[in-house]
């Protein structure tokens, strides 16, 4: 029996492996293994945890976190069953090196015994590690466009007026303001409206990064829109200059008119911008006096002004020094006014040479000469300020009134004996 088994081993150990190779040849024409590419293949992190748990983030570097192209060389068979959502590539983070690399691991997740080969166009993944910080921004609004005329914007108001943002510590320094902007273009009532964040970097240039997380994307803004108005500036000042000065009366300002803004309601109501006289102290002063007036402080409630640059106005109070002047009297021309009926009043003869000292601003005394220089002594005037009802017979002390204007002063008033008496009836 064992002879039989081992007559002609050699050829029949020749017969066996030609018929397995025979059988591979003609399985391999039937199937025979081919290489397919699959394109543009994600690489899936396991255990990102261990980054994110302890306060940090992490992003995939030089675009490794696709493969470009994926070779798997199996079986037709098997190729025709594949497409690329059966390409899996994942790389453990247990596994990161010190330079933030992981090798990526590739399968089919299906007939991966009857692959014989998948390579990739990159064996590993590059990953920038930083720690996640969070800032907080003041919210900035603005406006942009511009209203109808006649119209101004006037206050900004978000709803919130704080915003986080949160992401790797590189991208969030960069962030230097959060702001919404609202446009303005054609409106002439107040604006209700959702508008979206942006951030900035300090030189003002946008910033999109995906990296980079927000509490809020969006707010509400109310915007004020108010009418405007140009009214006139009345001044007014106090208190008296250096003695042997007075102030002649004459203001001049650097802005006469101002634009003002606010609700059509309110507005409608104000014709002009009236300072009061506390406005502008002359109090001591021996020259023309110049000062800052700030018209926001003088605004009624719920105005403002349409452009802020106007606040403040400079006003000069004119102050000059006081001039005396004397001047003769002629009594001719001196009478008695308002004498009572039947009384007589006969003034006292003024002596030659009686003078009055005038004092007043040099520009109100030039018009005042001697030659019109007239006085009188109003009866019924003096008998008032001394409680007087009837006429009493007798001799009174009494001022004439030269009839100068109210800012120009006698330095010593003249005192005049008047004889008040009755008529005397006449014999028939």
């Amino acid at each position: 029996m064992k002879s039989k088994i081992t007559d002609n081993l050699v050829w029949k150990l020749v017969s066996l492996l030609a018929a397995i190779s025979l059988w591979l040849v003609v399985n391999n024409m039937n199937d025979p293994t081919i290489p397919q590419t699959f394109y543009n293949i994600p690489v899936r992190l396991i255990n990102a945890e261990m980054i994110t748990d302890s306060g940090q983030v992490y992003e995939f570097l030089d675009g490794t976190e696709e493969i470009e192209r994926v070779t798997v060389r199996a079986p037709r068979s098997v190729i025709s069953s594949l497409n690329e959502n059966n390409i899996i590539a994942t790389a453990d983070v247990s596994q990161l090196s010190s330079l933030d690399t992981i090798t990526i691991k590739l399968s089919t997740g299906i007939y991966n015994h009857e692959v014989e080969s998948i390579k990739g166009s990159i064996d590993t993944v590059k990953l920038n590690i930083e720690n996640k910080t969070t800032k907080t921004l003041a919210l900035k609004a603005s406006v942009s466009g511009s209203v109808d005329e006649g119209y101004l914007v006037g206050e900004i108001t978000p709803d919130q007026n704080l915003v986080q943002v949160s992401g790797p510590e590189s991208a969030v320094d960069r962030v230097a303001k959060a702001a919404v902007d609202v446009d303005v273009t054609g409106f002439t009532s107040d604006i209700g409206t959702s508008v979206e964040i942006k951030l900035f970097d300090k030189e003002n240039h946008p910033i999109q990064d995906a990296r980079i997380s927000q509490n809020i994307n969006s707010v509400d803004v109310k915007v004020s829109i108010n009418k405007t108005a140009e009214i006139p500036i009345y001044f007014a000042y106090s208190g008296s200059p250096a003695y042997g000065y007075r102030a002649t009366g004459e203001i001049t300002a650097a802005r006469e008119t101002v634009l003002i803004a606010g609700k059509k309601s309110v507005l409608k109501n104000i014709t002009a911008l009236e300072l009061p006289a506390e406005s502008i102290d002359i109090t001591g002063v021996s020259e023309d006096f110049t000062t800052e007036v700030d018209l926001r402080r003088y605004l009624p409630e719920n105005i403002s002004l349409a452009d802020s640059a106007d606040a403040k106005v400079e006003v000069t109070v004119s102050v000059q020094p006081e001039v005396s002047k004397k001047l003769d009297v002629n009594g001719e021309n001196i009478e008695a006014i308002n004498v009572p009926d039947g009384f007589i009043a006969t003034l006292d003869e003024i002596q030659e040479g009686t003078q009055i000292e005038i004092l007043g601003l040099a520009s109100e005394l030039t018009g005042i000469q001697e030659s019109t220089l007239r006085g009188r002594v109003d009866i019924e005037e003096w008998m008032a300020s001394q409680g007087m009802t009837e006429p009493v017979d007798g001799y009174y002390q009494m001022e004439v009134d030269f009839g100068l204007p109210e800012s120009v002063s006698v330095t010593e008033p003249l005192i005049l004996l008047v004889h008040l008496s009755e008529m005397q009836e006449s014999a028939e």
